[in-house]
């Protein structure tokens, strides 16, 4: 059970597949005991990749990283933690900050540097 939940979370945070059961799983496995999955920068970059590259839905975006954003068992290294907290608080608004586009995909990943 707890291999299935780490699954379900890392699916999630790789957007495996269609978002809808992806949150659903997540958010279930994120309510039980079990290890912590990491969010990093590589992470990010793939996901913004495939959303610039039309393989996700570049509109979808904010979905995605509100979902990740709110999962407890989802942890970000410390010396990344205020750059992806970030890029996922104004992903996840864009109402609040800038419209989801492809631009902003391309700065967010230059953003992230190679490191």
């Amino acid at each position: 059970m707890e291999s299935d939940a780490c699954e379900a979370l890392t699916s999630l945070i790789r957007w495996k597949s269609s978002l809808d059961g992806l949150i659903d799983a997540a958010n279930r496995c994120d309510l039980r005991e079990g290890p912590c999955v990491r969010l990093d920068r590589d992470a990010v970059r793939d996901v913004l990749q495939r959303c610039i590259s039309g393989e996700l839905d570049v509109l979808e975006l904010p979905r995605w990283a509100g979902a990740v954003h709110m999962l407890d068992r989802v942890e970000i290294d410390e010396a990344d933690v205020e750059m992806l907290s970030q890029f996922l608080f104004e992903a996840s608004s864009p109402e609040l900050f800038e419209p989801i586009n492809v631009d902003l995909c391309q700065r967010w990943i230059s953003r992230m540097g190679n490191a």
